[in-house]
């Protein structure tokens, strides 16, 4: 029997456990697998069983993150982190002329800021295929807040929303793939909203920490009704701060908070099943570690993302210049990303 002989269910549980770049030399074997590197549900699937696989962008270049816990304790010398840069199909990214200043990432999509001398653009990118769509800027003057996501009940309905300034008041456009085409949103973002954090895509709706008036919260973006949503985040005690979201493995939202004080930082994860159908989110403590105070720079701030392994209850946390890595078992490690030598390329 042959891999082309395989049950589609078995073909995608083995494939989908493959590096990016594997995928990519494999995708012209045959039509079959290219057309599977294309499928939402695939590339899905294909980051949650690699959850330990992450895409990042630092010193604006992409890359995966691989981070191997098997190996991760005390005194391990980071020999449990790879750092690959990607480059199919976007390899002209990398140049004196373009720079890349934003990445939004949707179920294995991404959606990439470009800066040029002349003018700005959008591209949404999947790394597995190679495929690109630029997307060309209503107003290249002014800077603003874009989201990747998607209509729950169609087929390749993706969509970018594009949230542009705050003066006088947010202009909110959604931008149609199929008809390659922008419009303005009849909904608002929740008036006195600021967005404070990287998006997050869950179940392909988009959510930010948000602050209004004094209060700190969790906004909202449904990509299907095209309406913005307000939900409640964990108590902020205080002299803490939330910074961060992310989605943890069973497809729940995840919040760090640090306080503002003490080197003490908590990761919160909501434990609503349906997180798109309900009004008021449950949120339980799963990590609370006091960092080193050994390293300068262990504050994060709002462009912090992170990812969690549930199992052994580890961190790891980054933004543009380095990597954190910690937990309640497990030392804090700082990694400033310009030192290469604390980071293993993939073979």
């Amino acid at each position: 029997m042959g891999m082309t002989d395989l049950s589609r269910d078995m073909l995608e549980n083995i494939l989908s456990r493959l590096p990016v770049e594997s995928l990519r030399e494999l995708r012209f074997t045959c039509k079959l697998w290219n057309t599977l590197f294309k499928d939402r549900r695939f590339i899905k699937n294909r980051f949650h069983k690699a959850a330990m696989e992450v895409i990042v962008l630092m010193r604006s270049s992409v890359s995966t993150l691989i981070v191997d816990m098997t190996h991760m304790s005390e005194g391990s010398n980071y020999a449990g982190i790879g750092f690959h840069i990607l480059n199919g199909g976007i390899s002209n990214f990398y140049s004196n002329e373009i720079t890349i200043s934003g990445m939004f990432h949707c179920d294995g999509l991404l959606l990439l800021q470009t800066m040029k001398t002349d003018t700005n653009k959008l591209v949404v990118w999947n790394p597995c295929s190679k495929g690109t769509r630029w997307i060309e800027l209503m107003n290249h003057d002014r800077s603003g807040i874009f989201a990747l996501g998607y209509h729950n009940d169609l087929c390749d309905s993706y969509k970018v929303l594009s949230i542009l300034d705050y003066d006088p008041k947010p202009e909110v456009h959604i931008y149609e793939i199929n008809s390659d085409s922008w419009r303005p949103l009849d909904d608002d973002v929740p008036l006195g909203c600021m967005i404070k954090s990287r998006g997050v895509s869950l179940l392909g709706n988009t959510y930010w920490i948000a602050s209004q008036v004094k209060e700190l919260l969790l906004l909202s973006f449904d990509f299907t009704t095209e309406t913005f949503g307000c939900l409640n985040l964990p108590l902020e005690r205080l002299g803490f701060k939330s910074l961060g979201l992310s989605v943890v493995k069973d497809e729940q939202l995840a919040i760090l908070q640090q306080c503002l004080d003490t080197s003490r930082v908590e990761i919160w994860v909501a434990t609503n099943d349906k997180i798109d159908q309900t009004k008021v989110l449950s949120w339980t403590k799963l990590l609370a570690v006091d960092l080193d105070t050994c390293y300068e720079e262990h504050k994060f701030t709002c462009d912090v993302s992170f990812f969690i392994d549930e199992e052994k209850t580890v961190a790891v946390c980054w933004d543009r210049e380095s990597l954190h890595i910690f937990g309640e078992d497990h030392p804090h490690e700082y990694i400033p990303c310009g030192d290469s030598s604390q980071l293993h390329p993939r073979e």
